[in-house]
């Protein structure tokens, strides 16, 4: 049996196997602006959520003065809770906790290497100080920062590598 390729034929393939192509190009483009856009709201949120860390400091010392007999400024958890409701609002604490569970996703679903082990630092020092504001104590601060937490400029260290690399993983 003999087939007789004709123009037509020949048309009709070459059309098929340019629209494989494009379709092949435009997933990888799709995806490529999807990971692009995962990692500036990856970006974003640790910015946001980097602008509390003075005030949980503020808090982490209001704490030291709550476990301090002998300081009169703070002696109950009650007295803790109303300064800590009037700082930080019930909507900006679930606010945090959006934040950090984001951060999470994020970082588990299209980070790696170095990158991922920075951003799960970062989301263990800030869960820890959340819980420490929120709750007037934490596990996680026992365990991972009993000496303290990171001052003003090795946070801003941590932060600003952390930034540096998302751009990085953005531009490539």
């Amino acid at each position: 049996m003999c087939y007789q390729i004709n123009g037509e034929t020949i048309v009709t393939i070459a059309a098929l196997i340019v629209a494989v192509v494009a379709i092949y190009y435009s997933n990888k483009n799709t995806r490529q602006q999807i990971r692009t856009e995962k990692f500036e709201e990856l970006y974003q949120a640790i910015l946001t959520l980097s602008h509390y860390y003075g005030l949980f400091m503020e808090f982490w010392f209001k704490i030291q003065q709550l476990r301090d007999n002998t300081d009169k400024e703070i002696q109950t958890l009650g007295q803790y809770y109303q300064l800590r409701d009037r700082k930080i609002t019930t909507d900006e604490r679930r606010n945090i906790e959006d934040l950090l569970s984001r951060i999470t996703v994020l970082t588990e679903c299209y980070t790696k290497g170095d990158l991922k082990k920075k951003i799960k630092d970062y989301e263990t020092l800030m869960y820890s100080f959340f819980e420490l504001v929120v709750q007037g104590g934490s596990i996680q601060q026992e365990i991972h920062f009993k000496d303290g937490y990171p001052g003003y400029d090795q946070f801003y260290s941590m932060t600003k590598s952390i930034q540096d690399d998302i751009v990085k993983e953005i531009k490539s």
